[in-house]
Parts: C-alpha cells; structure tokens; sequence
C-alpha cells in the first residue's frame, strides 16, 4: 500500500504543483500539453496500484485530454481540481475511500 500511497501523491504533487498552474495562468498550450502529459503518463503508470480508482482516474486522465483539444479550459481546470482531490485523498489514507467518500469515523 506504501507504494500506492507514494504513487498518489506523485501524480498529486504534478498535477498542483504544473497542470493546475498552468491551467490557471493560462500559459501556452505548449506548456500545458508538456504538463497534461506527464500527469497522463503517471495515472496511466500507477492506476493499476489504486485497485478500483484507477479504471476513474484513466477515464478523468482521458477525458482531461478531451477537455483540453477543445479548448475547455474551465471544464479542464474543475476536472484537474477534482483528480487531484481524489488523488490527495488516496496518498493520505490506507484505505482508499469508497464510491460514499471516507469512512465518516476516520480522523
């Protein structure tokens, strides 16, 4: 789970510290093609290591791409936002939360 846990806040840390940036300063396509990539290539690296999140985090990764070839940048950026919550969620726990959310009795 260690391991997990290491990948999720991996692909957290690129997705808050260079695609959410970029998106936001709305800096070249170029540069957010560089980022969007390097966070697609990590979810589709580790998704196997989230058990039932990865199949959702490869359809948010898939759907990201789309977003961005159509130019929707604010559709894009909750999207991105989204990912990244769920992924903090998943470095953070040792249990990864369910389709309800964490466990209400987790501190």
């Amino acid at each position: 789970m260690a391991v997990a846990r290491r990948a999720a806040w991996d692909t957290y840390l690129a997705l808050t510290t260079s695609l959410l940036p970029a998106l936001r300063e709305e800096r070249s396509d170029t540069t957010v093609n560089t980022s969007l990539g390097g966070v697609v290539i990590r979810i589709r690296r580790y998704a196997p290591l989230w058990g039932a999140h990865g199949p959702m985090l490869l359809a948010a990764a898939r759907s990201a791409i789309r977003l961005h070839r159509a130019g929707e940048r604010d559709d894009l950026v909750a999207l991105v936002q989204a990912t990244a919550d769920r992924l903090y969620l998943l470095s953070a726990t040792q249990t990864p939360p369910g389709r309800e959310g964490p466990d209400p009795t987790t501190p």
